[in-house]
């Protein structure tokens, strides 16, 4: 399992988005585990057994699962009506997810963050909430894009353009993912422009960006480039 099946990238994303995974010694395990492996059926090892955010016992397996079967057991495992969000949620996630498509096509950051946000806090798992989440994280991409074509504005010298990419972004970022990033990518625009403008200051501005603008790495790979110069 660990060396053909876990591995399976289709599989490893499963679990590491969705599942929070324990491997257990079956020699010497704690009391509450020792619970659950009793309720899963079978004598052959490994033993896989899946329970809730409660602990409870959902379901399990014994013996070698091939990639296609041990899919489906997850699968099935997050079908669980026990894991879902209640339906009364799931409706109202439902329309949110339809706003949140109109907001990101719209270019609508705030709104839609606020309403990732709002999915988040939502218990259980729900097609509408990955959805909305996708979405989040589909805005979160275009901003990383937007700050890499920011620090190429910089490479040919167009400061100000770049400027004007990283500010508007950091309004609409404020409190979401990026606005580290987008603080980072700022500071490496002035300190950029200032080394263009005076370059006997340019290897220590360099410097500080390489130094003080990790969570840009753009920045930081333009500042190095021009510290090979």
């Amino acid at each position: 399992m660990e060396s053909r099946v876990l591995p399976e990238a289709e599989i490893s994303a499963i679990l590491a988005s969705k599942f929070v995974c324990v491997k257990i010694n079956i020699d010497n395990p704690d009391g509450n585990s020792r619970q659950l492996l009793d309720k899963v059926q079978g004598n052959v090892l490994p033993f896989f057994a899946y329970a809730g955010p409660d602990g409870k016992f959902i379901s399990g397996t014994s013996g070698f699962r091939d990639a296609a079967k041990f899919k489906a057991d997850l699968e099935a495992v997050l079908a669980n009506p026990a894991l879902r969000v209640p339906p009364d949620v799931e409706k109202k996630l439902a329309k949110l997810a339809e706003q949140a498509a109109k907001d990101a096509e719209a270019g609508k950051i705030a709104a839609l963050l606020k309403t990732a946000k709002t999915a988040e806090g939502a218990r259980g798992f729900s097609e509408s909430k990955d959805k909305i989440l996708g979405l989040r994280d589909k805005a979160v991409e275009s901003g990383r894009a937007k700050i890499q074509e920011a620090a190429d504005l910089c490479k040919d010298g167009k400061f100000d353009e770049a400027a004007g990419i990283v500010s508007a972004l950091s309004k609409e970022w404020k409190g979401g993912e990026l606005e580290k990033p987008l603080a980072a990518a700022a500071k490496g625009v002035d300190r950029l422009k200032g080394a263009a403008k005076d370059p006997t200051q340019a290897k220590r501005l360099c410097e500080l960006i390489v130094k003080e603008c990790k969570d840009a790495p753009p920045f930081v790979e333009a500042a190095e480039a021009k510290l090979k110069e």
